[in-house]
């Protein structure tokens, strides 16, 4: 099933030319399936247990991650391109460089650095992506007007997608080589999720992009990035908390 919905969606994008309206987005579900396909022929030729096959699934996890992150950074602009886009950049560079930085941190203190950089990216871009994301989307709510419908859903499938990943590996941190396939069939489904929420609109013709307003003055802009960042760490606070109390 998984196979199919990531060839439907592509194919959609393709018939409805989403690609010259979501370029990254677009370039992210091509890399998703080419990924697919990878590692099937890997699988196939290799075997699951093969050490081809890890070198494949954690390579391409990296990838996909840069995609994703990209097809995130995308949304942002389309939607705060009019408005506060020059600070919102900033900000998330910032994120991203402390991401960069806090998974090098941890991948020093593993035996398996690489995998663990990429584990320690993909908990922290996806704890990023869904903070991000649901500003946007009240953003979205309070302007009508402020996004395209595609541009909404797409937001939506990744917030949805995210949120699930952060629960799924808060809750199989300790567990994750032991029941390595369960980490993995979650993972998926998740996924699967979050396509049929792009695969909806994309079934019939795409309305017009309508232009965006200025949503915000410079001074309303930077009080609500300043509020966004104190409950994303706030909400990274209590998220150790809970860790912590649960393996004790």
């Amino acid at each position: 099933m998984g196979t199919a919905l990531k060839l439907l969606l592509f194919a959609l994008v393709l018939a409805r030319r989403l690609y010259r309206r979501l370029p990254l987005f677009s370039l992210y579900v091509a890399l998703v399936v080419a990924d697919d396909f990878a590692l099937r022929w890997t699988y196939h030729h290799f075997g699951y247990t093969s050490l081809a096959a890890k070198y494949e699934y954690w390579s391409s996890l990296g990838v996909v991650l840069v995609a994703r992150a990209l097809a995130v950074a995308e949304l942002c602009w389309r939607g705060l391109r009019n408005s506060v886009w020059l600070i919102a950049s900033r900000v998330l560079a910032i994120l991203a460089f402390a991401i960069l930085v806090y998974g090098m941190v941890e991948a020093a203190k593993n035996s398996s650095p690489a995998i663990t950089f990429l584990l320690t990216v993909e908990r922290s871009l996806d704890f990023g992506i869904a903070v991000i994301l649901v500003a946007l989307l009240r953003l979205g709510l309070r302007y009508e007007v402020w996004i395209g419908g595609i541009e909404r859903r797409v937001l939506l499938g990744f917030s949805v997608f995210s949120t699930f990943q952060i629960v799924n590996n808060t809750f199989m941190k300790q567990w994750m080589m032991k029941y390595f396939s369960w980490w993995v069939s979650a993972s998926v489904v998740s996924l699967e999720v979050a396509m049929l929420i792009w695969i909806a609109p994309l079934l019939r013709p795409l309305p017009p992009m309508t232009a965006p307003p200025t949503l915000l003055s410079e001074e309303e802009s930077v009080s609500m990035l300043k509020q966004v960042l104190e409950r994303m760490r706030r909400i990274a606070e209590e998220m150790k908390r809970i860790a912590r109390s649960k393996w004790k």
